[in-house]
């Protein structure tokens, strides 16, 4: 009996051999491929594994005989993945802030396993990020998948918004406003700037809120349907990233801006390449552009320098020389 079942499992495990045992520059040979079955306890003939080899490129495999002399080697030509897609999703994977350490080092080898052996060890011994601060939520891979069901289900949520806190010699994650509840209805997750971010409508003050997916925790799916259609329509989605500097929450404004011509591409990795332009003078250029306003846009505008002027409107002018001042002391 425990010999048939062997013998029913003989397809699949030679399926398992192709994949884990060979790729375009390991190959097996016949006699290799009979001793790797009888390991797992199948015996089998050349000329059925001439039919399973013949089933599985049926069934969408791409195995493959090179002569070598004599002799005749079989191997995976091709996969679902090639390595260098692999390559660059595990490069994503470990270079990612948002992912932890020990999730990282999970990915990793489940990216490994859709390779060869070969390849899958190489895949890992190619990855390294010198430095990488890396995120220390173990939770957030499950906060992700409850708010895509919320959204998916059109419902609202509540949860609690964290923080970092040096208490008594050490670090200790606590909830702001003393662990009081947030309500809001979950639109939008995006990607930025290496991090998840929730794009919502607070309940409590009926507007547009970006949260920090890493930083939410004790969500619950509540009963009611979500709330802000109409404001979050109103978002462009293609360009709300470009103008929402630092992910905070607030009114939009339309600034005017001028910068030499060599800062263009500083401004289109900003705003985007609809840019209303307007040549001012010989090598300088304006644009205007939607932005909310924050020390992160502040920020992002001294980080280019003084030939980056801040046109218009004077209140953000002032402003934003207050915010100078301050960080100046003067």
């Amino acid at each position: 009996m425990a010999k048939s079942a062997h013998q029913n499992q003989k397809l699949l495990r030679l399926m398992q051999i192709f994949l884990q045992e060979t790729d375009e520059d390991h190959g097996i040979t016949m006699a290799e491929i009979l001793a790797m079955l009888e390991g797992f306890g199948i015996h089998a003939e050349r000329k059925s594994i001439y039919e399973n080899i013949e089933t599985l490129n049926q069934c969408g495999m791409d195995i493959l005989a090179e002569k070598q002399g004599h002799q005749s080697y079989y191997y995976l030509a091709s996969r679902e993945f090639e390595t260098a897609e692999l390559r660059l999703l595990a490069d994503a994977v470990a270079s990612s802030r948002f992912i932890t350490a020990k999730k990282s080092d999970q990915l990793l080898q489940k990216l490994s396993a859709l390779a060869s052996r070969y390849q899958g060890g190489q895949l890992k011994r190619s990855v390294h990020v010198a430095s990488r601060i890396k995120n220390m939520n173990e939770t957030i891979f499950y906060l992700v998948d409850d708010l895509n069901r919320a959204i998916r289900e059109n419902r609202a949520i509540t949860f609690r918004y964290y923080e970092w806190v040096y208490q008594q010699g050490r670090l200790v994650r606590r909830p702001r406003h003393d662990g009081a509840l947030y309500e809001a209805s979950p639109w939008q997750l995006l990607w930025e700037d290496e991090y998840y971010y929730l794009i919502a409508f607070d309940h409590k003050s009926q507007s547009i809120h970006h949260y920090r997916v890493d930083r939410m925790g004790d969500i619950r799916i509540a009963d009611q349907p979500r709330q802000g259609d109409d404001a979050f329509k109103a978002i462009r989605m293609e360009d709300y990233t470009a103008r929402v500097f630092g992910m905070f929450g607030g009114k939009s404004q339309m600034v005017t801006l001028s910068f030499p011509d060599h800062l263009l591409d500083a401004m289109i990795d900003r705003f985007g390449k609809e840019l209303n332009l307007t040549r001012i003078a010989e090598g300088r250029l304006q644009t205007r552009a939607e932005v909310i306003p924050s020390s992160h846009f502040y920020g992002w505008l001294f980080s280019l320098g003084a030939q980056v002027t801040l046109d218009a409107p004077a209140e953000l002018k002032d402003e934003y020389l207050a915010a100078l001042k301050r960080r100046l002391k003067i």
